[in-house]
């Protein structure tokens, strides 16, 4: 735990700045909003235009570390707060291990060593996007780890409810799945695939289907929107990975002997190790299992290789390798110990200490002075360990021995490191840390100068040097979100998203291009000045000279703003409400996702209305899309008074009765008021047909929301009444 901590840079941990990096450079800006737009009005799911024209806040993303972030905010400077968040999930991860470890009945010097073998897991470098390990949470799967975990928690608190008759033990287990689920969802459905053996267990299955329920209704605020709206949320088309070297990198061959030896054991000396075992070997099986799943499941399936993605699981194969290899070692080290004398000199086991350090120090050349003082401040703290545990000259073997497996797996996970410390401290300096921090911030502060408006920048993954090629999703942080930036981090969560991407691959020389499959033009300008229109952007940033000077061969483009390396630019006038030119078409088909990507791509053609629902003399039309613009509509009428707020659109029209675009994303969460709709309209906006002269839409709480957060109130206080009834039951 200690080892972990000084790896990730305690100085610069405490340094009061705007944490940098991956993703979690554009993380910063959610548990900021939670604080300053959704708590305030009572609200912890909502609605947010900051990024991709909207998109629904939590509802597809996990809230509990942007809780605990504002919580600590309020005792802590804000960005002290979100980085201690983002390493919790790492350092709790030895002492999980060892409860875990405890709970399936083996030693304390056994779980000792497996302990240190699990929270050495973290240390791998092999990847960096699966999750559990510190890459992954530097590129911002902070929340992965804490549900990593938390996950091992549940599983041992599971163990000692059946195997030992631990009955009070089951509201605690509910609530600590339920902080499970609401920290990631894929730990989640890893453990409780590993808890079914526990079902088939002596009184086994009662307590695990209460746990599930207990759980399930603590986090039913999250979790019942969740799977009611999960049909909204985009798909990023992952493709699952394939072949051998994922499941087995070279950092854990020489693990595997030694974890081959300790899962044999394990299940030999004990069916406690079983569930273990499950978590351990489920990611393989699934690995390859989910090759299959096109052969076997109809269509309308194939999206569960992009929802649960294999490599998402492969962390627990290798934490399982760790934690077996531990076991092995622990147990070898114990019957050593009874062949030695019973005692022996303290200055063994220091001599082991001090090789610990050396190790740290020779593992990281480039050690900076805050980075030497950590280490020495390590080496400190278990010399001082040691102290305490010899007493004198001389020291009991059994227990010196788990200390020797604890130092052989910190040594190997230190001695490995390469990038990690680098990594760190790159995060941890922050957007304030950088060298053309200037540049970054003139940007900022020019563009809040501006009137209001949305933001389409330039990609370029050159924009790492201000912290992240994220960066500029943070223009609503610094902007008080009055310049929402199209582009945004939570991808999943906006039907706007695969558009957003084929209008940054139109307007930027190198663009990202995340979401496989589109049909992109890249550096287009006339397509993507006709596709930010459609999606009422007011300005274009551009980085490089090539964009730059497309701009100005534009004119209607203005440059408002120079802030080199970037200029600004106005687009044309839009309105985020518009008057429909043409009667709109309704898709009469299974799945709008398709036809709105062909409607999307019909250059010139965007005035003529596409939507997946609309009123019975609406033409209906198939995957041809014929049909789209043979109705005109004369007379148009104006729109007046357009107020888009967060979680509220208005506006004031002399065109009752005809149907209005809504340039915002579409959510089932939006009800109108004075119109009929709102309708899902290609690309991902929404139309109203008003029935009177005001219109507003609101987004509101469906019954969704008010289940699940009926199931939340129910499950706190059923684990609260337990509590005191336990209390009263032991004072008794």
């Amino acid at each position: 735990m200690t080892a972990i901590f000084v790896v990730m840079n305690p100085v610069l941990l405490f340094t009061a700045n705007t944490p940098s990096g991956g993703d979690m450079g554009a993380h910063v800006f959610v548990p900021a909003y939670l604080r300053d737009t959704l708590l305030p009005e009572g609200r912890i799911l909502g609605w947010s235009n900051s990024w991709f024209g909207g998109f629904p806040v939590f509802y597809f993303y996990f809230p509990l570390p942007a809780l605990v972030t504002v919580l600590l905010d309020v005792i802590l400077p804000y960005g002290v707060a979100f980085k201690l968040v983002t390493i919790f999930g790492l350092v709790a991860l030895p002492a999980a291990t060892y409860f875990l470890v405890r709970a399936m009945g083996f030693a304390r010097s056994t779980a000792t060593v497996a302990a240190a073998a699990g929270g050495s897991f973290v240390f791998m470098e092999s990847y960096s996007i699966y999750g559990g390990n510190i890459p992954s949470t530097l590129a911002g799967e902070f929340s992965f780890s804490w549900s990593f975990a938390l996950a091992l928690v549940y599983l041992g608190l599971l163990i000692k409810i059946v195997s030992e008759g631990r009955r009070r033990l089951v509201p605690l287990a509910g609530l600590v799945l339920a902080l499970t689920a609401l920290t990631h969802l894929i730990t989640t459905l890893a453990i409780i695939i590993a808890s079914l053996p526990i079902l088939l267990w002596h009184k086994g299955a009662k307590p695990v289907l209460v746990t599930w329920v207990v759980g399930f209704s603590i986090a039913g605020f999250w979790a019942v929107p969740l799977l009611a709206r999960v049909g909204y949320s985009a798909d990023m088309a992952w493709v699952p990975l394939q072949g051998w070297k994922n499941i087995l990198p070279t950092e854990i061959w020489l693990l595997l002997i030694p974890a081959l030896i300790g899962l044999a054991w394990s299940i030999r000396r004990t069916p406690r190790v079983v569930p273990f075992v499950v978590l351990a070997v489920m990611p393989v099986v699934y690995y390859w299992l989910i090759l299959l799943i096109p052969e076997f499941l109809p269509e309308s399936l194939h999206q569960v290789q992009g929802k649960l993605w294999n490599g998402r699981f492969l962390p627990f194969f290798y934490f399982g390798v760790f934690v077996f290899a531990g076991l092995a070692v622990g147990q070898g080290l114990k019957e050593l110990a009874r062949r030695f004398p019973e005692q022996a000199s303290v200055w063994w086991v220091r001599g082991f200490i001090v090789l610990l350090v050396i190790v740290a120090f020779g593992a990281i050349p480039e050690i900076s002075l805050g980075e030497t003082a950590g280490w020495v401040a390590l080496g400190g703290g278990l010399l001082a360990l040691l102290a305490t545990l010899a007493g004198g000259h001389l020291v009991e073997v059994r227990t010196a021995a788990p200390l020797l497996g604890v130092v052989l797996f910190l040594a190997v996970g230190l001695a490995g490191l390469s990038f990690i410390p680098g990594w760190a401290r790159w995060n941890y300096s922050g957007y304030e840390g950088k060298e053309p921090w200037p540049e970054y911030e003139a940007l900022m502060v020019s563009m809040s100068e501006l009137p209001p408006g949305r933001v389409q920048w330039e990609y370029n993954k050159e924009q790492n040097k201000y912290g992240t090629p994220m960066s500029l999703m943070l223009f609503p942080y610094w902007t008080e979100q009055t310049h929402p930036s199209m582009e945004g981090l939570f991808f999943e969560s906006s039907l706007t998203t695969p558009f957003h991407f084929l209008n940054q691959a139109e307007m930027s020389v190198a663009p990202s291009r995340p979401v496989p499959g589109l049909n992109y033009h890249t550096f287009d300008f006339d397509r993507g000045v006709e596709h930010l229109a459609l999606y009422d952007v007011r300005y274009y940033v551009t980085y490089t000279e090539e964009a730059e000077q497309a701009a100005d061969r534009r004119t209607d483009l203005r440059k408002v703003a120079s802030s080199p390396p970037f200029s600004i630019y106005e687009l044309p006038d839009s309105s985020a409400v518009e008057v429909a030119a043409y009667v709109p078409v309704v898709f009469d088909g299974d799945s709008f996702d398709e036809p709105a990507l062909d409607w999307y791509d019909r250059y010139g053609r965007l005035d003529e209305w596409l939507v997946e629902d609309g009123p019975d003399d609406w033409l209906r039309v198939g995957e041809d899309l014929d049909g789209l613009g043979t109705r005109p509509i004369a007379d148009r009428g104006t729109v007046s008074d357009v107020v888009v707020g967060d979680h509220e659109i208005s506006f004031r029209t002399t065109a009752v009765g005809v149907p209005h675009l809504v340039k915002v994303s579409y959510f089932p969460n939006w009800k109108a008021e004075g119109a009929e709709g709102p309708y899902r309209a290609a690309p991902a906006l929404m139309v109203v047909v008003p029935t009177e002269e005001n219109v507003s839409l609101e987004f509101r709480s469906t019954w969704a929301e008010y289940v699940g957060m009926a199931l939340s109130i129910a499950g706190l206080l059923f684990v609260a009444a337990s509590g005191v009834f336990a209390w009263r039951e032991s004072r008794a």
